[in-house]
């Protein structure tokens, strides 16, 4: 490595580690504010809310991570421009791709570093993170409150519960299904509006039961319908959901893999699956896009790039949330849901890049 890419690094990594540090202190700190009355309310130990906060800190540091790179690339190679550095490299024969280099390098090695983290770390950490809190916190809340929507329990090797939404103060699973299968054949089907437990069983109303044969179908409607063979209770279909981020990738793909088998719509989750990819790159493009910006500045100090670091970083969680709540919707297709902030700020970096020279 050369003496300007060591110098490039150094600087980048400094800022970095410094960015990260303080965007991860002011994400506590607002966290402990907001929660503050509820800690205090129940009587946590403040072992216990310094332990929350330790398995919280990974998530935290994946999620600042591309605001510290922007910041980073902004901060470094605004420097190197403020001061006619950039000029004087340019003057030696190098374009601006070699001499913003390093710092793609370090935008690969920061997302594959991320996606290692967000796959082996981080799924642990938050699940720890929510276990603490619902073990001192969650203890005593009213199970009004507490709604489970979009499940899909495993019941044995070969029957499969579906449920759209259940209540638990009620005990009550509506729009529910219960299939049977045969060598992944679907043998029988058994839909109902509603599902509620009563006298230690399982109570389905309206219950319309096809059994298929070949291609005989047999219909039978019940008014009142016991399943005494469903051994499950109502906590459990309250613990079978889990969020995206609490599974690694496998475990959302083998996930999406079951939704998919039963008839179950998926997009919802194979955004979430995209962006466990899409995400961690955000820090190769966001330093891509920084760094080609920052190389035509000339007139520009610190509170300026943090400024602009702020704003385009806000713009790019815009266009993350955007993609989302459109590919949840089925608007857009989830893989382009998940990439579409990489894509747009991508191209603008790109386009930067190229007018630098």
């Amino acid at each position: 490595m050369k003496i300007l890419d060591r110098y490039l690094v150094k600087n980048f990594f400094a800022t970095l580690v410094f960015a990260l540090i303080a965007f991860s202190a002011m994400f506590i700190i607002i966290d402990v504010i907001g929660f503050l009355d509820k800690f205090i309310d129940h009587n946590i130990p403040l072992l216990i809310v310094i332990e929350y906060y330790i398995f919280y800190l990974p998530y935290i540091i994946i999620l600042t991570l591309p605001v510290a790179t922007l910041l980073a690339s902004l901060f470094s190679v605004g420097q190197l421009a403020r001061y006619n550095e950039i000029t004087a490299m340019r003057s030696s024969g190098m374009s601006s791709s070699r001499i913003l280099m390093p710092l793609f390098v370090a935008g690969v090695i920061i997302s594959l570093t991320a996606m290692y983290s967000g796959e082996r770390f981080v799924p642990y950490t938050n699940q720890m993170k929510k276990e603490v809190y619902d073990n001192y916190i969650n203890k005593n809340k009213p199970k009004s409150k507490r709604k489970t929507n979009n499940i899909q329990l495993q019941l044995d090797a070969d029957r499969w519960l579906l449920v759209s939404f259940f209540d638990i103060q009620t005990n009550t699973a509506f729009k529910v299904s219960i299939e049977t299968y045969n060598n992944n054949v679907l043998i029988e089907r058994t839909d109902a509006p509603r599902m509620s437990w009563k006298n230690e069983q399982w109570v389905v109303a309206s219950a319309f039961t096809r059994r298929f044969s070949g291609w005989d179908e047999e219909v039978v409607y019940a008014d009142s319908l016991i399943f005494k063979t469903l051994i499950f209770k109502p906590d459990d279909i309250a613990r079978v959901q889990k969020k995206a981020e609490e599974m690694s990738y496998w475990e959302l793909n083998k996930f999406i893999q079951e939704i998919r088998r039963t008839g179950g719509k998926a997009d919802r989750w194979l955004v979430e699956l995209y962006l466990k990819i899409a995400f961690p790159f955000a820090n190769l493009i966001i330093i891509l896009f920084g760094a080609s910006l920052a190389s035509r500045k000339t007139k520009s100090g610190t509170a300026v790039s943090f400024g602009v670091s702020l704003f385009i970083c806000f713009l790019y969680f815009g266009f993350i949330k955007v993609g989302q709540s459109l590919g949840h919707n089925g608007l857009l297709h989830p893989l382009l849901a998940a990439w579409i902030g990489n894509i747009v700020f991508g191209a603008g970096g790109l386009y930067l890049l190229l007018k630098s020279n």
